[in-house]
């Protein structure tokens, strides 16, 4: 879809500690800056019962405010993670919810005969980096049956034998998810006692939908399913802006509309910009 035929994503990985998920937010705005057509994964909601943030709202909400207000990044750019139905978020859940995005925005959730090529670069710690990489290479498997590939770049982190003289912490979370029958290998794992799957394709979408609705609060008058791609970006981009907001502007609309335009070198139809007005509303 972009001009260099790849779609390009970082996922900004939460962090409960503030120097550490601000270190992690610069680095994401770097290759957002770098290329104008990626796209920003805001996740992180609440900190689970154990831990404690320096956040009191959702950790997704302050990287899309610092984002916007410190590097001057679009809101239509951030893809609100962060909206999905969950009381709090960890690393493995984090990795589900970037590739139900990946897969929205790219093939709508939906087969495809020709290949979608997708660049994915996590945003994170070094000491964080290998676990980061392996959940997220895990979650995104199952979008291969959709026709989706997805090339992981993961520059920042250490390698085994670092973490194991300075992080055996980590080691011991490797390990655990890498066993014979372990979250790797089956694709599910334990949340409040319900068994969820990285290979669910009908909860990527109910999640997908409740963070919709959070936005729109309101059912859809269209089935979005149905969108062509060009619709399926547009509505996206309105999100984006909306998620953070009560009113779209009708320059917001048409900046939108622009961005499209400039970095797909397409015009957009009038039939286009109605549909995607009316299913806002």
């Amino acid at each position: 879809m972009s001009k260099k035929n790849k779609l390009h994503f970082v996922s900004i990985e939460g962090n409960w500690d503030k120097d550490i998920h601000d270190k992690r937010i610069a680095y994401g705005a770097s290759i957002l800056k770098e290329d104008e057509f990626s796209f920003a994964i805001a996740s992180g909601t609440y900190a689970p019962p154990s831990y404690s943030s320096f956040y009191e709202g959702r950790l997704g909400e302050y990287t899309r405010e610092t984002l916007i207000k410190e590097y001057g990044i679009q809101a239509m750019r951030i893809l609100p993670a962060y909206l999905f139905p969950y009381s709090s978020t960890y690393t493995i859940i984090d990795a589900f919810a970037n590739a139900t995005l990946i897969g929205w925005v790219s093939c709508g959730l939906k087969k495809r005969e020709e290949e979608i090529n997708v660049l994915l670069e996590p945003s994170t710690s070094a000491f964080h980096g290998q676990r980061v990489e392996i959940l997220n290479h895990r979650a995104c498997k199952y979008l291969q049956k959709l026709g989706v590939r997805v090339e992981l770049l993961c520059k920042n982190k250490l390698s085994y034998e670092a973490l194991e003289r300075e992080h055996q912490e980590e080691i011991t979370r490797l390990q655990e998810m890498q066993k014979r029958e372990g979250l790797i290998t089956t694709g599910e794992w334990l949340d409040h006692g319900k068994r969820k799957s990285y290979d669910d394709m009908e909860r990527m979408k109910e999640d997908l939908e409740e963070a919709f609705k959070e936005t729109f609060q309101s059912a859809f008058c269209v089935d979005i399913y149905s969108f062509s791609d060009l619709e399926r970006l547009l509505f996206t981009l309105l999100w984006n802006i909306l998620a953070g907001k009560q009113t779209l502007s009708e320059k917001e609309f048409e900046d939108a509309c622009s961005y499209i335009r400039l970095h797909l070198e397409t015009d957009i139809p009038k039939e286009t910009m109605l549909h995607m007005r009316k299913a806002i509303k």
